[in-house]
């Protein structure tokens, strides 16, 4: 076993460790507990950093161990540039969130299963990442949900939690299904279940490719929120504890991505997948304006922002739709940025609500005075998410943009181009109300947490950094397409 492959197992390793050690100890480890989750958190980054020259020498590091040999089923793992860029993301908001909690969450008896059921949702996001078979894709796939699903019944706000846990999981588990029919039908076909056997060609009819392709990308567009399939995202993530609302709409909507990458883009050519650009399109186009209108319908600060992830998505489903480089290096990329705005938004709102204890917009206003330097991370995300230059989201939609204009359907990238413009809409319409105004009279506003506020200024200077400089992650994505598309574009 060579240095990477330590480093591969360490990713997963050291939240799971940690996660179990949680559970074990409990009640000794009360006043720990977040600090030794924040480290295993670290230590995870480092080791997926700790890949990066591997994959820059052209090597990809992999563990594999038989688990049923009769059926040529194996637990394998394996690090590949598609992989890594959603690795960091997954592991850097983890660290973040876990820190955030610091400030947020309520020390108790049961914080060391909290901090616990983080690790495991890490874990879960990580691993479906670095997964090189489908046994194994689909075991992290499901690890998942089950853990944000306990977090958000067991720790969530207001007494309708376990409702919203049952709704989340009764949804998203149908796209998982989906999924999981989709992986046995490719299982039988390749008579393996690696990832490897899958990219070496399939002899599928054109029915049986029509009907993976379809039940991939309907089960991975309900972990994308993507309308009508998002009925889920507004309530889990309203009433999901803010660390985990955070590791929710920054990490885990992007496994949906991922999914469509790893899978029927990376198996299929682009002939295949031709009679499926015109719906993904349309399908992203929709989303965007629906989750921009309804985020600037809504009056709770906490699900503006959660409409704006099913708006967002659609920016993502309509690049990858496009079938171009320009389109899925920019969808693949505004995982990536999206991450980092959506972060910061909801640290922001964190940030808002605990030190008012309000999340009504009504009930708000006049807060920049009172809260500076939340008022300016929280302005900065919100220009971030309206694709104000130089923030690192315009990188992202100007390719996905482009990418539309590659196509024969100018019609679509031009709606989609003006569909942007109500995102600029509840954008500002958000921080007018919100920081600008009359301050009601009643309203009282605490210090916050520094734990709250020191991710919050990271994240912000994060977002400025990478719209100056995306070179170094748009080089990592390059990468990834050149190995799933071939460099055929």
């Amino acid at each position: 076993m060579n240095t990477e492959t330590i480093w591969l197992l360490t990713t997963l390793g050291a939240p799971l460790a940690m996660a179990l050690i949680l559970v074990l100890l409990r009640g000794r480890a009360v006043r720990a507990a977040g600090w030794l989750a924040g480290a295993a958190a670290l230590f995870s980054l480092v080791s997926a950093f700790a890949l990066l020259p591997a994959l820059q020498r052209g090597d990809a590091p992999t563990f594999a161990m038989d688990w049923v040999p009769a059926a040529n089923i194996r637990l394998e793992l394996r690090a590949d540039w598609l992989a890594f860029p959603f690795l960091l993301t997954e592991a850097s908001v983890t660290l973040l969130a876990v820190v955030y909690a610091w400030g947020y969450h309520h020390l108790d008896e049961r914080s060391p299963v909290f901090y616990a059921l983080l690790m495991l949702f890490a874990v879960g996001m990580a691993g479906t990442t670095l997964a090189n078979s489908m046994f194994l894709f689909y075991v992290f796939w499901e690890l998942m949900l089950v853990a944000s699903c306990a977090l958000i019944a067991a720790w969530g706000e207001g007494s309708q939690r376990r409702a919203v846990a049952l709704k989340y999981f009764i949804f998203t588990h149908l796209g998982s299904l989906m999924v999981l029919v989709g992986l046995l039908v490719l299982y039988d076909a390749a008579g393996s279940d690696s990832f490897s056997a899958l990219q070496s060609g399939l002899e599928l009819t054109p029915t049986l490719v029509t009907t993976v392709t379809v039940l991939f990308i309907i089960g991975f567009c309900v972990k994308m929120a993507i309308f009508p399939v998002h009925l889920w995202l507004p309530d889990a993530h309203a009433v999901a504890p803010m660390p985990v609302t955070i590791m929710l709409a920054a990490a885990m909507l992007g496994m949906g991505t991922y999914g469509v990458l790893r899978f029927p883009l990376s198996i299929f050519s682009m002939e295949q997948m031709a009679p499926f650009a015109v719906p993904m399109m349309v399908a992203g186009i929709v989303s965007e304006i629906y989750g921009a209108l309804m985020a600037l319908a809504e009056r709770d600060v906490k699900r503006i922002v959660a409409y704006s992830s099913v708006s967002q998505m659609g920016y993502i489903l309509f690049g990858l739709g496009t079938l171009t480089y320009e389109g899925i290096a920019g969808a693949t990329l505004h995982v990536v940025f999206h991450a980092i705005v959506k972060a910061l938004l909801f640290m922001g709102i964190g940030l808002i609500i605990h030190a008012t204890g309000r999340r009504r917009i009504t009930e708000l206003g006049g807060l920049r005075g009172a809260m500076p330097l939340t008022a300016f991370c929280t302005i900065v995300g919100a220009l971030a998410i309206a694709g104000v230059p130089p923030l690192c989201i315009f990188d992202s939609e100007w390719m996905i943009f482009a990418g539309g204009f590659r196509t024969p359907q100018l019609g679509l990238a031009i709606l989609s181009l003006f569909g942007s413009l109500l995102t600029v809409a509840y954008a500002l319409w958000f921080v007018g109300r919100v920081f600008f105004g009359p301050r009601p009279p009643e309203l009282t506003v605490e210090r916050p947490h520094w734990a709250m506020v020191a991710p919050t200024v990271l994240l912000t200077i994060l977002a400025l950094v990478e719209g100056l400089v995306p070179a170094p992650v748009f080089a990592w994505v390059n990468q990834a397409l050149a190995m799933i598309l071939g460099g055929n574009w």
